[in-house]
Formats: C-alpha cells, sequence, structure tokens
C-alpha cells in the first residue's frame, strides 16, 4: 500500500511525460534552483509597474500539472476499490472456514457423547455383574448346609451373625413373606434381604412405638399417682391444723342433739294442725310444742324465732362442742330452711288457682299438708332416735351431707377407746 503512494510531483511528472512535455530538472526533484527567467522577468515587470503576459511555456505546464493531478486521483479511487473487494473476499474464505470449525466441532461432540453413552453403559453392565455376584455370596452365607435354599432356622441365624436379632415367630412371618411358591424355603430368586431388614426394621419400629406408649403410661399414672399423694399429703397436712374435734356422746349431749329438733317441729305445727283436730291422741303433744312456740312468738315480729335460729348456727361452728350436737344443730337448721319449699310451692298454686278461677279443695290441702307433716316428722324421729343411741344421723339425702360438711373444721380423734359420731 506504501508503494502505490506518490507525491504531487512525482503524480505531475508522470502526467506531463504522458502528453509528451519535458520535465524541468528543478521542478521534478523539487529543489530551491533560482528562478526561471519567465519568473524573473515577471517579477522585474511588476517591479517597474508595467504590465505582463506569461509565455507560452508557462501556460502549457500548468495544464500539464492540472491532467496528472486529475489522473493521479483517478488511479487512487481505483486502487481503493481494489483493496475494497480484496478485504470482501478475504472476509468470505474467514466466514467459510469458520463454518467449517463449527461443523468440526459438532461432530466431534457427537463421538464423545457417543463414546460417554457407551462407557455408561458398560458400567452400569459391570455394576449389574457385581450386584448378582454380591447378592449370590450373601446367599451362600446364609445357605449353611449348601442345599440351594434357606429354611427358617439359616434365615435367623444369617440375621442375628448380621445384627438383627429376632425370635423364631418373626422368622417366619419373614420367610412366609419372602417365600413365593408357599414351599417354606426360600430360593435364590425368592431371597431378599432388602425386603427382610426393611420387615425387621417395621417390626423394630412398632415394638418401640409399644414401648414408648407404655413408658408415657408409666410415667402419666407416676405423675398421677404423684399428684394423690400429694393431695393426700396436702390433706393430711390440713386435718392436721385443725382442732380435735370433741367426740363426746354421754347422755347430756344426746338429750341436747334431740332438743336441737324443737325448731323444726314448732315450724311444721301449721301442716299438722288439722290432724290434730282429726286424731285427739295428738293434741298433747301439739298443746307442748304450742306452750313453746309461743314464749318465742311473744317477741315482735318474729324476733324470737330469729333469734334462736341464728343461736343454733353459732352454736355448730362453735368447734369445741361435741360432733354429735354440732351436728344435729346443722341437720335441725337445714330441715326448718327446707319448710320454705312447700310454703312457697302452696302460695304458687294458691296464685295460679286464684287465676284461674278455680279454688283448691279442702280435701287436696289437706292431703298436701299431711305429706309436709308426715315427712318431717319421719325426719325427726330418725334424727331424735339415732342421736339418743349416740350415733349422727348421716342418712338423710342431700340434708345429712350437707350437715356433715358444714362441721368438717375439726380433726378426727384417734385416741383408743374414742366413739366417732
Amino acid at each position: 500500500m506504501m508503494s502505490s503512494m506518490t507525491s504531487p510531483q512525482g503524480l505531475g511528472s508522470t502526467a506531463f511525460l504522458a502528453v509528451g512535455g519535458t520535465p524541468r530538472t528543478a521542478a521534478l526533484r523539487g529543489t530551491q534552483s533560482a528562478p526561471s527567467s519567465e519568473f524573473r522577468s515577471r517579477s522585474a515587470g511588476s517591479s517597474s509597474g508595467g504590465p505582463q503576459v506569461a509565455s507560452h511555456d508557462t501556460l502549457a505546464n500548468w495544464t500539464a500539472m492540472t491532467a496528472s493531478l486529475a489522473m493521479a486521483a483517478s488511479l487512487a479511487v481505483g486502487r481503493k476499490e481494489k483493496r475494497r473487494f480484496a478485504t470482501r473476499a478475504s472476509f468470505v474464505r474467514l466466514k467459510a472456514t469458520d463454518t467449517d470449525t463449527d461443523v468440526d466441532l459438532v461432530t466431534q461432540l457427537q463421538l464423545e457423547a457417543s463414546k460417554l453413552r457407551s462407557e455408561v453403559s458398560g458400567l452400569e453392565a459391570e455394576r449389574e455383574e457385581q450386584l448378582q455376584r454380591d447378592r449370590l455370596a450373601l446367599f451362600h452365607s446364609f445357605d449353611l448346609d449348601r442345599s440351594g435354599s434357606i429354611s427358617v432356622q439359616e434365615l435367623r441365624t444369617g440375621l442375628q451373625e448380621m445384627g438383627l436379632e429376632l425370635d423364631e415367630p418373626k422368622a417366619e412371618g419373614i420367610l412366609r413373606a419372602l417365600d413365593k411358591d408357599g414351599d417354606g424355603m426360600l430360593t435364590l430368586e425368592e431371597f431378599d434381604l432388602k425386603a427382610a431388614t426393611k420387615q425387621i426394621e417395621e417390626w423394630r419400629a412398632q415394638d418401640e412405638a409399644v414401648e414408648d406408649a407404655t413408658r408415657a403410661a408409666a410415667q402419666a399414672l407416676e405423675r398421677q399417682s404423684k399428684e394423690v399423694e400429694s393431695e393426700k399429703q396436702a390433706n393430711q397436712e390440713y386435718i392436721a391444723s385443725l382442732p380435735p374435734s370433741n367426740d363426746d356422746v354421754g347422755l347430756p349431749t344426746r338429750l341436747a342433739s334431740v332438743l336441737a329438733y324443737l325448731l323444726p317441729c314448732m315450724d311444721v305445727l301449721r301442716y299438722g294442725l288439722p290432724l290434730a283436730l282429726m286424731f285427739p291422741s295428738l293434741q298433747g303433744p301439739f298443746s307442748a310444742l304450742f306452750a313453746i312456740s309461743g314464749v318465742f312468738q311473744a317477741f315482735p315480729f318474729g324476733l324470737g324465732y330469729l333469734a334462736l335460729f341464728i343461736g343454733m348456727q353459732n352454736l355448730a361452728k362453735n368447734t369445741e362442742l361435741p360432733t354429735l350436737l354440732r351436728f344435729n344443730l346443722r341437720q335441725s337448721v337445714i330441715l326448718d330452711i327446707a319448710l320454705f319449699v312447700p310454703g312457697i310451692l302452696s302460695g304458687v298454686i294458691s296464685l295460679a288457682a286464684d287465676a284461674a278461677k278455680a279454688p283448691i279443695s279442702e280435701e287436696l290441702a289437706f292431703a298436701g299438708n299431711g305429706i309436709v307433716f308426715a315427712l318431717l316428722v319421719a325426719c325427726v324421729a330418725y334424727s331424735t332416735g339415732s342421736s339418743l343411741l349416740g350415733v349422727a344421723p348421716r342418712g338423710l339425702p342431700f340434708i345429712s351431707e350437707m350437715a356433715g360438711e358444714a362441721i368438717s373444721d375439726t380433726r378426727p380423734n384417734d385416741d383408743a377407746g374414742s366413739s366417732k359420731p
């Protein structure tokens, strides 16, 4: 490319020769020679102020130089086009070379992949053969008598040698699970140590689950036992902190326990008055009860009965009194309170009858009052009879339970010879 480039003077000389001119030595070499006579005369004329006319040779030289420059430009454009065509051809050859290289690379990769697949297949086949050899060797290690089959005892022995302990029934269960033909023996085709191990692991997991459940139940039972023991100890400590009970059941205590039931007997008189009128034998006891009731009724606004009620309540709370007396005082108060129930029911029934304009007959009222009187008399008779015997009357449903809970604020007396009510 450097050889194709020339100086403007060289191009001008070449173009001048092409048109038949004779180049000047100074012009072709580009030296600093003295100016020609034409230029000198032009300069002299210019200095003298007169008009000067260029000679014929000077005009011819300029024309030749212009033509040479045009021809040099044309030659340069041609060389540029040739270089462009040469570069494009080189690029096409290079692209074709790259395409061939890609094709060769793909083919090489395919060959390598095929080779790897072949090697993998060979390794898998070799591995399968090794597994078969190992399986046969393992089968022979179980087949102790070399009979070609494994019995229950041989299976159990082989598993035990591998650290898998199991009893005879479980060994028989594994053999039945693997024995496909049902002949009671395991052949090489039926022998599957992995399945046997899995079955053993399942049994072991079940046994562990049972052990965990048993352990959890034992722990729960132990916790429950500790809680019961703790509650028992707390109860014993509470009882130990209570004052000792008074277990006196002497005659004064028994008589006082009987007199405690005067309170409900005085309140039930209004229910039994019709019976006293019908049966003269009842008038004596009724008269005595009415006389005692009159003493308390002498106080205005029922303050006498209220004082008796409160006094019996306070006496029942006194832990220094005999337990038998305290129990009967409390049970008597509860029986007296229970008499409010038939009174309320009688009032409700009366209001309903009045609203319905259907008055209650005397026979029905007599029967209802007689039932209430009879029930209370029976409770009082049972309680007084048991108290006279020195035994707390705890046989009344609900009422005796409530009375017993109300006086459970003392410690039982365990001294020899003492009697407990």
